[in-house]
């Protein structure tokens, strides 16, 4: 049975102290730019704390970003928008 998992994204911490994931050439690049070096490259993080501590440099969309539900649909079937939760206290 194969294991699928989130290959080529890498978590890393900065000499600056700047948490940071994307693609490896990426996380260097970016490195560069910020005139410093990558400190630590991290085997695993709790997904809720990669979300919430992470900045994501890579190019695409965030492997590690919270799911949003469409609820809105036009008649015709098109997306409207998202549902809005409204307080019921």
């Amino acid at each position: 049975m194969e294991v699928k998992l989130l290959t080529g994204t890498e978590l890393a911490k900065l000499a600056n102290g700047e948490l940071v994931l994307g693609q490896y050439e990426e996380v260097e690049q970016y490195a560069d730019e910020q005139n410093t070096c990558v400190d630590k490259y991290f085997d695993h993080i709790n997904p809720s704390t990669v979300y919430s501590k992470f900045k994501y440099i890579g190019k695409g969309s965030n492997p590690y970003a919270v799911a949003k539900p469409i609820y809105e649909w036009n008649k015709d079937g098109s997306f409207k928008g998202l549902r809005i939760f409204k307080e019921k206290f």
